[in-house]
């Protein structure tokens, strides 16, 4: 025959530890030389609560300092009650001074099993020098009580034991907890942080906890997050983390754009067309913002030598280029072969001529319309220059101080003092 015995989780345990229930009689009056002990198999000097998995056997002995007869009950925590000793295999319950008993001992028909639900159980032990009459409490025969709760056991035991004077009778106690105690709640949570791009250093309140992705747990509460890859923003966040739960933070980062430096171009004269690796970019003076690296500088000026050059920009910094042109001198002309004195003739004044005329020019083309005997009109430095007649002779001479036409057998062009066009003819 096997016996079940079970207990109640009891709330406000901690792990491994348990509260005790207050006892369910006590003697108010103990006698000094009679003493009864109880305990279970797997806590025998009764430190603490002894844990049995569900289907587990147990065993619980007894003893005393005085002969007397000894009762036992199993008290689970939901209250429900059933008898141990006296019962249908161990009629026997009186014991002599000093005896131990165990039950089930050895050779016995019966067992007892350890059930569900979880909690903590007791075992209750009153010793009596005199027979005490629990037959409205146990049904010896079945082990079942006639009786639930805690509180009447007390009851009924309290009427059972008041005919006997307070020096025949003494009780005591054993726990132990059945199953598995539940585990304690959680005390922490869970931060998953991944980082677009991954592998961002992960400093938490300032501590580097590693790179992304990264799993940590952390106690309950609000921490500052920042996120650092290279060529990319700082990334700074906040975030609370409770108990028992997982904080998901997925955080794209922004990438640095690159640092730049600075190329300054200037030119003698201004107005040069600048070009940067073949692509017009402006003309002088000019500043550009540009990455690090090196690009090839070209500048174009009618009237004068291109110039072209390597330049390196570093990060941060200024590079400046002062660049002075070389104006395009006119080709040697042939030397002449001397001809003998003529005599002298007079000077025959040019016509100007009327009309709209193009001429082919050492140095390009030039168009010029001739407005009247005294105005000309030209189109040079990409816009048009009207010229008046400021001298006539063998050779007719425009000019407005900058630009100035000289036509005579041939005619040439004089920008700012430098010859930019000659040998011109129709």
């Amino acid at each position: 025959m096997r016996y079940l015995l079970g207990i109640l989780t009891l709330l406000g345990l901690a792990l491994g530890q348990a509260l005790t229930p207050k006892s369910i009689i006590v003697n108010p009056a103990p006698p000094p030389d009679l003493q009864v002990r109880v305990w279970v198999d797997k806590d025998p000097s009764k430190t603490g609560n002894p844990v049995y998995q569900f289907g587990e056997p147990i065993q619980i002995s007894v003893q005393v300092t005085q002969p007397a007869y000894v009762y036992l009950f199993s008290v689970r925590a939901t209250g429900e009650i059933s008898g141990i000793l006296p019962n249908a295999f161990e009629q026997q319950n009186f014991l002599r001074a000093g005896e131990v008993r165990t039950f089930p001992g050895p050779g016995a028909r019966y067992t007892f099993t350890v059930e569900g639900p979880a909690g903590q159980d007791r075992v209750l032990a009153v010793a009596s020098r005199r027979p005490l009459d629990v037959s409205e409490i146990i049904n010896i025969q079945t082990g079942e009580a006639r009786l639930q709760g805690e509180s009447n056991l007390a009851r009924a035991l309290s009427i059972v034991v008041t005919p006997i004077p307070t020096n025949d009778w003494v009780s005591d106690e054993a726990y132990y907890i059945a199953g598995q105690l539940p585990p304690p709640p959680p005390s922490t949570g869970t931060l998953s942080v991944n980082s677009i791009p991954s592998g961002a250093q992960v400093l938490i309140n300032g501590r580097l906890m590693g790179n992304t992705p990264l799993t940590v747990e952390l106690l309950p509460g609000t921490y500052n997050l920042e996120l650092r890859r290279s060529g990319y923003n700082p990334l700074r966040t906040s975030f609370t983390i409770q108990a028992g739960q997982v904080t998901q933070l997925n955080l794209p980062l922004i990438a640095t754009p690159p640092p730049t430096g600075v190329l300054a171009v200037d030119s003698t004269p201004r107005g040069a067309e600048v070009l940067l690796n073949g692509r017009v970019v402006g003309v002088t003076p000019l500043n550009l913002s540009l990455n690090p690296g090196t690009y090839t500088v070209e500048l174009r000026r009618s009237g004068f030598s291109p110039f072209r050059t390597l330049v390196t920009i570093q990060a941060g910094r200024t590079t400046r280029l002062n660049i002075s042109l070389v104006s395009i001198a006119p080709p040697p002309q042939p030397v002449q072969p001397v001809q003998p004195v003529q005599p002298v003739q007079p000077v025959q004044p040019v016509r100007p001529p009327s009309g709209s005329f193009t001429y082919t020019c050492q140095g390009g083309t030039l168009v010029v319309n001739y407005i009247s005997s005294n105005q000309v009109r030209l189109f040079y430095d990409g816009a048009f220059q009207t010229l008046p007649l400021v001298r006539s002779g063998a050779e007719l001479v425009y000019s407005n101080n900058t630009y100035t036409w000289e036509i005579g057998q041939v005619g040439r062009l004089i920008v700012r003092g430098q010859v930019v066009l000659s040998n011109c003819r129709i």
